[in-house]
């Protein structure tokens, strides 16, 4: 009897450990594709549009941008998304001269170069 609770155990810890949580905001990429559907590249970079890498931890300068006018985590109300999508646009991009905003008129991706 003991083996068998030490495997469930070994079992259960191993797949606690292997498992990763995911923080995904899927409602963001889809109220960012409602307010820019035109946006050149954004249906191959998806969660990109925010973060860079891999690691969904790196945020590009729109991502931080972005966060800092939200101020929420994980919001789901629409409206404020949409308010703080706004917001974003007037902050400056990584490219000299040019705002989020600028880049989005253009149909670019905001945290292109």
């Amino acid at each position: 009897m003991k083996k068998i609770v030490y495997g469930i155990c070994c079992l259960a810890l191993v797949l606690g450990t292997a498992m990763q949580t995911s923080e995904a905001r899927p409602k963001y990429l889809a109220e960012f594709k409602e307010k820019y559907p035109g946006v050149e590249g954004l249906d191959e970079v998806k969660c990109n549009v925010c973060h860079e890498g891999k690691d969904k931890k790196n945020k590009n300068g729109y991502g931080i941008a972005f966060g800092t006018t939200l101020n929420a985590k994980n919001c789901k109300d629409s409206e404020v998304i949409q308010k703080a999508l706004v917001g974003t646009e007037a902050k400056p991009s990584a490219v000299s001269g040019k705002t989020f905003g600028d880049l989005l008129k253009e149909n670019k991706l905001p945290g292109s170069k």
